[in-house]
């Protein structure tokens, strides 16, 4: 009786041999996918970190560059307290000179008090800018 599962003149021995180096084979192959994954895994990391870095950086900036604009300081200015029916476009023809219009004399007023619309209300208190 021939044994079947070995081919031609190849031993057992050097069968034994061969399927010794399989499971290295494996190992290596597992080796390296695990350690190429670890690379792409270690990639998307640096990428969400200089991405958040790279956001924190512009806040900080936008915020820095906001606060520098704002820092004109209104000391000795007069104050008007609104009344009922009172509007910005009133206040400023009250207190403006003749070398500015009204437009630029509200433009000035609601940068003075940190107004974002031209919205004012009665018992509202004004800083009116000097012209200069």
């Amino acid at each position: 009786m021939t044994n079947v599962g070995y081919i031609g003149n190849l031993s057992p021995i050097l069968n034994d041999d061969w399927t010794d180096h399989v499971p290295s084979y494996h190992s290596y192959l597992d080796f390296h996918k695990r350690r190429k994954a670890a690379k792409k895994r270690l990639m998307k990391e640096r990428m969400v970190f200089f991405t958040v870095c790279t956001i924190m950086v512009c806040l900080c900036l936008s915020y820095f560059t906001i606060s520098s604009q704002s820092s004109e300081t209104y000391v000795n200015c007069p104050s008007h307290a609104v009344s009922y029916g009172e509007t910005l476009w009133s206040i400023a023809n009250e207190y403006k000179d003749d070398n500015c219009s009204t437009g630029e004399f509200i433009y000035k007023i609601k940068k003075a008090n940190n107004l974002t619309t031209s919205s004012i209300n009665a018992g509202d208190v004004l800083v009116i800018p000097t012209q200069s």
